[in-house]
Protein backbone atom coordinates (compact mmCIF):
# COMPACT_ATOMS: atom_id res chain seq x y z
CA UNK A 1 0.00 0.00 0.00
CA UNK A 2 1.05 3.44 -1.25
CA UNK A 3 1.33 6.69 0.80
CA UNK A 4 -1.49 8.00 -0.58
CA UNK A 5 -3.73 4.99 -0.68
CA UNK A 6 -2.95 4.99 3.44
CA UNK A 7 -3.88 8.55 3.39
CA UNK A 8 -7.35 7.87 1.28
CA UNK A 9 -7.92 4.64 4.14
CA UNK A 10 -6.74 7.07 6.96
CA UNK A 11 -9.73 9.55 5.60
CA UNK A 12 -12.23 6.50 5.29
CA UNK A 13 -11.35 5.50 9.48
CA UNK A 14 -12.03 8.98 10.48
CA UNK A 15 -15.05 9.30 9.07
CA UNK A 16 -16.35 6.37 10.72
CA UNK A 17 -14.57 6.94 13.88
CA UNK A 18 -16.40 9.82 14.27
CA UNK A 19 -19.78 8.95 12.85
CA UNK A 20 -19.43 5.95 15.02
CA UNK A 21 -18.59 8.69 17.89
CA UNK A 22 -21.66 10.69 17.05
CA UNK A 23 -24.24 8.35 16.44
CA UNK A 24 -23.43 6.18 20.03
CA UNK A 25 -23.06 9.79 22.58
CA UNK A 26 -26.22 11.04 21.03
CA UNK A 27 -28.03 7.66 21.50
CA UNK A 28 -26.67 7.82 25.17
CA UNK A 29 -27.96 11.41 25.84
CA UNK A 30 -31.21 10.52 24.58
CA UNK A 31 -31.29 7.74 27.15
CA UNK A 32 -29.86 9.32 29.98
CA UNK A 33 -32.51 12.26 29.05
CA UNK A 34 -35.28 9.76 29.12
CA UNK A 35 -34.11 7.03 31.98
CA UNK A 36 -33.72 10.01 34.01
CA UNK A 37 -37.01 11.86 34.46
CA UNK A 38 -38.25 8.34 34.19
CA UNK A 39 -36.67 7.85 37.73
CA UNK A 40 -37.72 11.05 38.85
CA UNK A 41 -41.14 10.37 37.49
CA UNK A 42 -40.89 7.17 39.78
CA UNK A 43 -39.75 7.80 42.56
CA UNK A 44 -39.55 11.65 42.77
CA UNK A 45 -36.13 11.21 44.69
CA UNK A 46 -33.44 13.29 44.02
CA UNK A 47 -30.91 10.23 45.23
CA UNK A 48 -32.21 7.65 43.53
CA UNK A 49 -31.53 9.77 40.27
CA UNK A 50 -28.27 10.31 42.55
CA UNK A 51 -27.36 7.16 42.62
CA UNK A 52 -28.00 6.18 38.51
CA UNK A 53 -25.39 8.52 37.86
CA UNK A 54 -23.30 7.25 40.79
CA UNK A 55 -23.47 3.63 39.06
CA UNK A 56 -22.18 5.20 36.14
CA UNK A 57 -19.27 7.30 37.67
CA UNK A 58 -17.77 4.57 40.22
CA UNK A 59 -16.87 1.62 37.44
CA UNK A 60 -14.78 4.10 35.46
CA UNK A 61 -13.21 5.29 38.09
CA UNK A 62 -12.09 1.67 39.76
CA UNK A 63 -11.47 -0.01 35.93
CA UNK A 64 -9.87 2.78 33.81
CA UNK A 65 -6.22 1.51 34.58
CA UNK A 66 -7.25 -1.68 34.25
CA UNK A 67 -8.70 -0.91 31.01
CA UNK A 68 -5.72 0.49 29.87
CA UNK A 69 -3.76 -2.44 30.69
CA UNK A 70 -6.17 -4.40 28.92
CA UNK A 71 -5.58 -2.17 25.45
CA UNK A 72 -1.76 -2.26 25.87
CA UNK A 73 -1.99 -6.20 25.99
CA UNK A 74 -4.43 -7.29 23.49
CA UNK A 75 -5.75 -6.26 20.00
CA UNK A 76 -7.07 -2.50 20.54
CA UNK A 77 -9.96 -3.24 17.70
CA UNK A 78 -10.98 -6.55 19.42
CA UNK A 79 -11.61 -4.90 22.85
CA UNK A 80 -13.26 -1.81 20.97
CA UNK A 81 -15.90 -4.02 19.25
CA UNK A 82 -16.29 -6.56 22.13
CA UNK A 83 -17.22 -3.94 24.85
CA UNK A 84 -19.59 -2.20 22.36
CA UNK A 85 -20.84 -5.33 21.03
CA UNK A 86 -21.59 -6.49 25.04
CA UNK A 87 -23.15 -3.01 25.17
CA UNK A 88 -25.53 -3.16 22.36
CA UNK A 89 -26.62 -6.74 23.97
CA UNK A 90 -27.05 -5.24 27.54
CA UNK A 91 -29.30 -2.88 26.36
CA UNK A 92 -31.46 -5.56 23.88
CA UNK A 93 -31.83 -7.41 27.10
CA UNK A 94 -32.99 -4.46 28.96
CA UNK A 95 -35.10 -3.69 25.89
CA UNK A 96 -37.09 -7.41 26.02
CA UNK A 97 -36.87 -7.61 29.76
CA UNK A 98 -38.92 -3.92 30.08
CA UNK A 99 -41.42 -5.40 27.77
CA UNK A 100 -42.04 -8.61 29.60
CA UNK A 101 -42.29 -7.37 33.30
CA UNK A 102 -41.54 -3.45 33.16
CA UNK A 103 -38.42 -1.26 34.22
CA UNK A 104 -37.83 -0.97 37.73
CA UNK A 105 -34.84 0.59 39.84
CA UNK A 106 -32.46 -2.42 40.12
CA UNK A 107 -32.39 -3.17 36.61
CA UNK A 108 -31.62 0.47 35.83
CA UNK A 109 -29.10 0.75 38.28
CA UNK A 110 -27.82 -2.69 37.15
CA UNK A 111 -27.67 -1.42 33.45
CA UNK A 112 -25.83 1.62 34.55
CA UNK A 113 -22.57 -0.32 35.82
CA UNK A 114 -22.76 -2.48 32.94
CA UNK A 115 -22.68 -0.02 30.81
CA UNK A 116 -19.81 1.93 32.38
CA UNK A 117 -17.52 -1.12 32.47
CA UNK A 118 -17.70 -1.52 29.19
CA UNK A 119 -17.76 1.78 27.74
CA UNK A 120 -14.45 2.18 29.82
CA UNK A 121 -12.88 -0.34 27.99
CA UNK A 122 -14.33 0.89 24.61
CA UNK A 123 -13.49 4.75 25.11
CA UNK A 124 -9.80 4.01 26.28
CA UNK A 125 -9.06 1.64 23.71
CA UNK A 126 -10.40 3.82 20.99
CA UNK A 127 -8.78 7.08 22.27
CA UNK A 128 -5.27 4.94 22.48
CA UNK A 129 -5.90 3.85 18.53
CA UNK A 130 -6.19 6.88 17.16
CA UNK A 131 -2.25 6.99 16.23
CA UNK A 132 -3.24 3.74 14.84
CA UNK A 133 -5.83 4.41 12.20
CA UNK A 134 -5.32 8.20 11.33
CA UNK A 135 -1.64 9.66 10.03
CA UNK A 136 0.17 12.27 12.39
CA UNK A 137 -0.53 14.97 10.34
CA UNK A 138 -4.48 14.51 11.06
CA UNK A 139 -4.70 13.27 15.15
CA UNK A 140 -5.30 16.84 15.90
CA UNK A 141 -8.08 16.86 13.14
CA UNK A 142 -9.27 13.36 14.61
CA UNK A 143 -9.64 14.58 17.93
CA UNK A 144 -11.02 18.06 16.86
CA UNK A 145 -14.14 16.42 14.61
CA UNK A 146 -14.55 13.84 17.98
CA UNK A 147 -15.33 16.78 20.38
CA UNK A 148 -17.22 18.36 17.60
CA UNK A 149 -19.53 15.49 17.10
CA UNK A 150 -19.54 14.55 21.02
CA UNK A 151 -20.46 18.67 21.63
CA UNK A 152 -23.12 18.40 19.16
CA UNK A 153 -24.56 15.03 20.43
CA UNK A 154 -24.38 16.97 23.98
CA UNK A 155 -26.86 19.82 22.68
CA UNK A 156 -29.14 17.70 20.15
CA UNK A 157 -29.72 14.47 22.57
CA UNK A 158 -31.48 16.15 25.40
CA UNK A 159 -33.78 18.50 22.66
CA UNK A 160 -34.15 15.02 20.95
CA UNK A 161 -35.25 13.54 24.21
CA UNK A 162 -37.39 15.81 25.33
CA UNK A 163 -39.92 15.65 22.41
CA UNK A 164 -39.52 12.06 22.51
CA UNK A 165 -40.45 12.18 26.39
CA UNK A 166 -43.85 13.20 25.47
CA UNK A 167 -44.65 10.90 22.70
CA UNK A 168 -42.99 7.58 23.21
CA UNK A 169 -42.54 5.41 26.23
CA UNK A 170 -39.81 4.35 28.33
CA UNK A 171 -39.22 1.22 25.70
CA UNK A 172 -38.52 3.54 22.71
CA UNK A 173 -34.95 4.62 24.64
CA UNK A 174 -33.89 1.53 25.24
CA UNK A 175 -34.66 0.62 21.89
CA UNK A 176 -32.54 3.64 20.42
CA UNK A 177 -29.83 3.14 22.86
CA UNK A 178 -29.39 -0.33 21.63
CA UNK A 179 -29.66 0.68 18.17
CA UNK A 180 -27.10 3.03 18.29
CA UNK A 181 -24.39 1.56 20.23
CA UNK A 182 -25.05 -1.20 17.36
CA UNK A 183 -24.47 1.22 14.76
CA UNK A 184 -21.23 2.58 16.52
CA UNK A 185 -20.23 -0.91 16.53
CA UNK A 186 -20.52 -1.41 12.72
CA UNK A 187 -18.47 1.44 12.44
CA UNK A 188 -15.64 0.79 14.08
CA UNK A 189 -15.69 -2.52 12.98
CA UNK A 190 -14.96 -0.56 9.28
CA UNK A 191 -11.91 1.09 11.13
CA UNK A 192 -8.67 -0.31 10.31
CA UNK A 193 -6.85 -0.39 13.46
CA UNK A 194 -3.22 -1.33 11.73
CA UNK A 195 -2.82 1.54 9.32
CA UNK A 196 -0.24 3.22 11.42
CA UNK A 197 0.64 1.21 13.90
CA UNK A 198 4.31 0.88 14.67
CA UNK A 199 5.36 -2.69 15.42
CA UNK A 200 7.60 -3.40 18.66
CA UNK A 201 10.77 -5.62 18.69
CA UNK A 202 10.30 -9.17 20.42
CA UNK A 203 12.54 -7.98 22.91
CA UNK A 204 10.32 -5.18 24.09
CA UNK A 205 6.68 -6.93 24.28
CA UNK A 206 5.26 -6.02 27.51
CA UNK A 207 2.05 -8.41 26.39
CA UNK A 208 2.72 -11.42 29.21
CA UNK A 209 3.34 -8.84 32.23
CA UNK A 210 0.95 -9.39 35.24
CA UNK A 211 -1.46 -6.91 36.18
CA UNK A 212 -0.06 -5.29 38.99
CA UNK A 213 3.48 -5.11 36.86
CA UNK A 214 1.91 -3.48 34.16
CA UNK A 215 0.11 -0.94 36.43
CA UNK A 216 3.23 -0.01 38.19
CA UNK A 217 5.10 0.10 35.08
CA UNK A 218 2.50 2.47 33.17
CA UNK A 219 2.65 4.80 36.58
CA UNK A 220 6.41 4.85 36.89
CA UNK A 221 6.14 5.65 33.28
CA UNK A 222 4.45 8.58 33.73
CA UNK A 223 5.93 9.75 37.04
CA UNK A 224 9.21 10.18 35.23
CA UNK A 225 7.86 12.12 32.35
CA UNK A 226 8.99 15.47 31.96
CA UNK A 227 5.45 16.33 30.45
CA UNK A 228 2.59 14.01 31.09
CA UNK A 229 3.22 14.17 34.81
CA UNK A 230 2.89 17.98 34.88
CA UNK A 231 -0.23 18.16 32.68
CA UNK A 232 -1.77 15.11 34.48
CA UNK A 233 -1.54 16.86 38.18
CA UNK A 234 -2.52 20.08 36.44
CA UNK A 235 -5.77 17.93 34.72
CA UNK A 236 -6.15 16.68 38.38
CA UNK A 237 -6.28 20.14 40.54
CA UNK A 238 -8.60 22.10 37.23
CA UNK A 239 -11.46 19.18 37.33
CA UNK A 240 -11.71 19.31 41.09
CA UNK A 241 -11.88 23.46 41.53
CA UNK A 242 -14.05 23.21 38.15
CA UNK A 243 -16.78 21.08 40.17
CA UNK A 244 -17.09 24.33 42.07
CA UNK A 245 -18.84 25.61 38.83
CA UNK A 246 -20.64 22.62 38.29
CA UNK A 247 -22.24 22.64 41.58
CA UNK A 248 -22.34 26.82 42.10
CA UNK A 249 -24.07 27.83 38.65
CA UNK A 250 -27.33 25.83 38.97
CA UNK A 251 -27.92 26.98 42.50
CA UNK A 252 -26.63 30.93 42.02
CA UNK A 253 -29.39 30.63 38.48
CA UNK A 254 -32.19 29.29 40.73
CA UNK A 255 -31.75 29.76 44.12
CA UNK A 256 -30.27 33.23 44.62
CA UNK A 257 -31.14 34.57 40.93
CA UNK A 258 -34.55 33.14 40.91
CA UNK A 259 -34.08 32.27 37.16
CA UNK A 260 -36.28 28.78 35.76
CA UNK A 261 -35.17 25.79 35.12
CA UNK A 262 -35.44 26.41 31.52
CA UNK A 263 -33.20 29.49 31.67
CA UNK A 264 -30.84 27.20 33.48
CA UNK A 265 -31.04 24.64 30.52
CA UNK A 266 -30.31 27.48 27.84
CA UNK A 267 -27.23 28.64 29.65
CA UNK A 268 -25.97 24.81 30.12
CA UNK A 269 -26.82 24.73 26.62
CA UNK A 270 -24.02 27.39 25.58
CA UNK A 271 -21.03 25.13 27.06
CA UNK A 272 -21.84 22.19 24.40
CA UNK A 273 -22.45 25.20 21.49
CA UNK A 274 -18.98 26.88 22.76
CA UNK A 275 -17.15 23.29 22.24
CA UNK A 276 -18.61 22.89 19.38
CA UNK A 277 -17.81 25.82 17.47
CA UNK A 278 -13.72 26.12 18.07
CA UNK A 279 -13.85 22.41 17.79
CA UNK A 280 -14.82 22.60 14.21
CA UNK A 281 -12.60 25.56 13.61
CA UNK A 282 -9.72 23.62 14.88
CA UNK A 283 -10.18 20.91 13.09
CA UNK A 284 -9.60 23.27 9.84
CA UNK A 285 -6.39 25.19 11.58
CA UNK A 286 -2.85 23.54 11.59
CA UNK A 287 -1.57 21.86 14.01
CA UNK A 288 -0.54 23.72 17.51
CA UNK A 289 3.13 24.85 17.21
CA UNK A 290 3.50 25.61 21.00
CA UNK A 291 0.64 23.46 22.50
CA UNK A 292 2.31 24.02 26.19
CA UNK A 293 1.59 27.71 25.64
CA UNK A 294 -1.98 27.00 24.54
CA UNK A 295 -2.79 25.27 27.16
CA UNK A 296 -1.71 27.47 29.73
CA UNK A 297 -3.25 30.46 28.40
CA UNK A 298 -6.23 28.63 28.27
CA UNK A 299 -6.04 27.18 31.78
CA UNK A 300 -5.42 30.94 32.83
CA UNK A 301 -8.77 31.99 30.66
CA UNK A 302 -11.02 29.15 32.48
CA UNK A 303 -9.53 30.88 36.08
CA UNK A 304 -10.61 34.39 34.53
CA UNK A 305 -13.97 33.13 33.16
CA UNK A 306 -14.58 31.49 36.65
CA UNK A 307 -13.94 34.43 38.68
CA UNK A 308 -16.85 36.22 36.29
CA UNK A 309 -19.26 34.27 37.42
CA UNK A 310 -19.46 35.77 41.10
CA UNK A 311 -20.29 39.18 39.14
CA UNK A 312 -24.16 38.68 38.86
CA UNK A 313 -24.33 38.06 42.47
CA UNK A 314 -21.97 41.35 42.96
CA UNK A 315 -23.69 43.89 40.67
CA UNK A 316 -27.67 43.34 39.83
CA UNK A 317 -28.56 42.55 36.63
CA UNK A 318 -31.93 41.25 36.42
CA UNK A 319 -33.66 38.37 34.61
CA UNK A 320 -32.73 38.81 30.69
CA UNK A 321 -29.26 40.77 31.95
CA UNK A 322 -27.97 37.62 33.94
CA UNK A 323 -29.33 35.17 31.42
CA UNK A 324 -27.19 36.70 28.41
CA UNK A 325 -24.56 36.98 30.47
CA UNK A 326 -24.32 33.49 31.80
CA UNK A 327 -25.36 32.59 28.27
CA UNK A 328 -22.10 34.12 26.73
CA UNK A 329 -19.81 33.36 29.45
CA UNK A 330 -20.79 29.82 29.31
CA UNK A 331 -19.71 29.83 25.74
CA UNK A 332 -16.24 30.83 26.09
CA UNK A 333 -16.18 28.47 28.52
CA UNK A 334 -16.58 25.65 26.23
CA UNK A 335 -14.54 27.27 24.25
CA UNK A 336 -11.57 27.40 26.48
CA UNK A 337 -12.09 23.52 27.28
CA UNK A 338 -11.10 23.04 23.93
CA UNK A 339 -8.03 25.11 23.83
CA UNK A 340 -6.97 23.00 26.97
CA UNK A 341 -8.24 19.45 25.89
CA UNK A 342 -6.96 19.35 22.33
CA UNK A 343 -3.46 19.80 22.80
CA UNK A 344 -3.38 17.83 26.08
CA UNK A 345 -4.96 14.93 23.76
CA UNK A 346 -2.41 15.63 20.84
CA UNK A 347 0.56 15.43 22.88
CA UNK A 348 -0.22 12.49 25.01
CA UNK A 349 -0.71 10.70 21.42
CA UNK A 350 2.21 12.31 20.37
CA UNK A 351 4.40 11.58 23.42
CA UNK A 352 3.42 8.23 24.31
CA UNK A 353 4.81 4.88 23.01
CA UNK A 354 2.45 2.42 21.50
CA UNK A 355 2.97 0.25 24.39
CA UNK A 356 2.00 2.40 26.96
CA UNK A 357 -0.91 4.46 25.08
CA UNK A 358 -3.47 2.45 27.16
CA UNK A 359 -2.01 2.73 30.66
CA UNK A 360 -1.48 6.47 29.96
CA UNK A 361 -5.08 7.07 28.79
CA UNK A 362 -6.27 4.92 31.53
CA UNK A 363 -4.69 6.63 34.24
CA UNK A 364 -5.80 10.06 32.82
CA UNK A 365 -9.26 8.89 33.04
CA UNK A 366 -8.95 7.55 36.84
CA UNK A 367 -7.27 10.87 37.73
CA UNK A 368 -9.66 13.27 35.94
CA UNK A 369 -12.87 11.04 37.30
CA UNK A 370 -11.52 10.14 40.01
CA UNK A 371 -11.37 14.03 41.34
CA UNK A 372 -14.88 14.81 40.59
CA UNK A 373 -17.11 13.00 43.24
CA UNK A 374 -14.72 14.56 45.64
CA UNK A 375 -15.08 18.10 44.51
CA UNK A 376 -19.15 17.57 43.86
CA UNK A 377 -19.58 16.52 48.02
CA UNK A 378 -17.33 19.06 48.98
CA UNK A 379 -18.32 22.18 47.16
CA UNK A 380 -22.02 21.12 47.54
CA UNK A 381 -21.48 21.63 51.75
CA UNK A 382 -19.83 24.43 51.11
CA UNK A 383 -22.36 26.01 49.11
CA UNK A 384 -24.61 25.85 51.95
CA UNK A 385 -22.60 28.08 54.68
CA UNK A 386 -19.88 29.53 52.37
CA UNK A 387 -21.20 32.63 50.16
CA UNK A 388 -20.76 31.33 46.54
CA UNK A 389 -19.27 34.27 45.56
CA UNK A 390 -16.49 33.85 48.02
CA UNK A 391 -16.06 30.42 47.39
CA UNK A 392 -15.98 31.35 43.41
CA UNK A 393 -13.50 33.98 43.79
CA UNK A 394 -11.21 31.78 45.87
CA UNK A 395 -11.23 29.06 43.62
CA UNK A 396 -11.10 30.97 40.85
CA UNK A 397 -7.29 32.16 42.17
CA UNK A 398 -6.59 28.75 42.83
CA UNK A 399 -7.14 27.28 39.77
CA UNK A 400 -5.20 29.95 38.31
CA UNK A 401 -2.25 29.80 40.64
CA UNK A 402 -2.06 26.11 40.20
CA UNK A 403 -1.52 26.67 36.42
CA UNK A 404 1.08 29.12 36.39
CA UNK A 405 3.21 27.04 38.91
CA UNK A 406 2.68 24.11 37.37
CA UNK A 407 2.91 24.53 34.00
CA UNK A 408 5.49 27.21 34.86
CA UNK A 409 7.90 27.13 31.79
CA UNK A 410 10.71 26.44 34.06
CA UNK A 411 8.67 23.22 34.38
CA UNK A 412 7.43 22.16 31.30
CA UNK A 413 7.91 24.42 27.93
CA UNK A 414 7.48 24.15 24.39
CA UNK A 415 10.80 22.54 23.61
CA UNK A 416 10.47 19.92 26.03
CA UNK A 417 6.97 18.72 24.11
CA UNK A 418 9.21 19.09 20.84
CA UNK A 419 12.09 16.75 22.30
CA UNK A 420 9.76 14.56 23.63
CA UNK A 421 8.18 14.05 20.38
CA UNK A 422 11.29 14.16 18.22
CA UNK A 423 12.37 11.16 20.74
CA UNK A 424 9.88 9.18 20.23
CA UNK A 425 9.61 9.40 16.41
CA UNK A 426 13.43 8.54 16.50
CA UNK A 427 12.85 5.52 18.86
CA UNK A 428 10.04 4.33 16.05
CA UNK A 429 12.41 4.53 13.72
CA UNK A 430 14.91 2.95 15.10
CA UNK A 431 12.36 0.03 16.20
CA UNK A 432 11.18 -0.05 12.05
Amino acid sequence: MNDQQRLLKATRNMFFFTGGEFIGTIGAHIYMFGISFFVLTLTGSASSFALTILCSMVPRIILSPIAGHVVDRLPRKHVVIVSHAMMTVTMLLVFLYTLSFGLNLPVIYITAVILAIFSTFAGIGLTAAIPNFVDDARIQRAVSLTQSSTSLAGILGPVLGGVMYGFFSIEAFLLIHAIAYATALLCEINIDFTLYKKEEPATENHKDEPLIDSLKAGASYVKGHRVLLPIMLVALWINFFFMAAIVGLPYIIIELLEGTSKQLGLIEAMIGLGTLVLSVYISTRKEFQKPIRMMRYGMISIGLLFAFLALPLLIPMGSPGFVFYYMALNFLFGASMIIINTPIMVLMQKTTPEHFRGRVFGLLEMVASGISPIGLVLFGFLYDFVSPSVIILISAGLLIMVTIIGLRPSKVDDEIVTAEVVEEENVSVAKA
